[in-house]
């Protein structure tokens, strides 16, 4: 696949997974190697990654994820992106709270046979603990 191809495939994943809760197209795109790396955390394999998704879902019944900037190169998708909901499940150890929170993150992802095959994250958790009232 080319670099736009490869842009395409990760913003499918933002459109139809992320905002449009496609989990079946998630399976379809995640490489059976897969494996996702978050600071602070395991890296993970596609099952844990796929609960981290629906959990995230549940945590925010009307998520939309927007890509901001993209760049691509040889086998890597870099995305900078933001993310709006209302917190209406428990999220990083939060309670529902109501409230509005916008998030701002980065993905790297690799690219191999037209499936992602890892995922690398850096994200405004902090951000997001303030909006939900966690943090004074």
């Amino acid at each position: 696949m080319g670099l736009e191809e490869n842009k395409a495939l990760v913003r499918r994943y933002y459109k139809e997974v992320l905002t449009g809760r496609d989990r079946e197209l998630l399976a379809q795109l995640l490489d059976p190697s897969f494996v996702s790396h978050v600071p602070g955390g395991p890296v993970v394999g596609i099952d844990v990654y796929a609960a981290a998704v629906e959990a995230t879902h549940a945590a925010f019944a009307d998520l939309v994820v927007t890509v901001e900037d993209q760049v691509a190169e040889r086998d890597r998708v870099t995305t900078r992106w933001s993310a709006s909901g209302t917190h209406t499940g428990s999220f990083a150890g939060v309670a529902a709270t109501g409230r509005p929170v916008t998030v701002t993150g980065m993905h790297f992802h690799r690219i191999g046979q037209g499936r992602l095959v890892e995922h690398w994250e850096e994200l405004d958790q902090l951000g997001a603990m303030r909006q939900m009232g966690a943090l004074g």
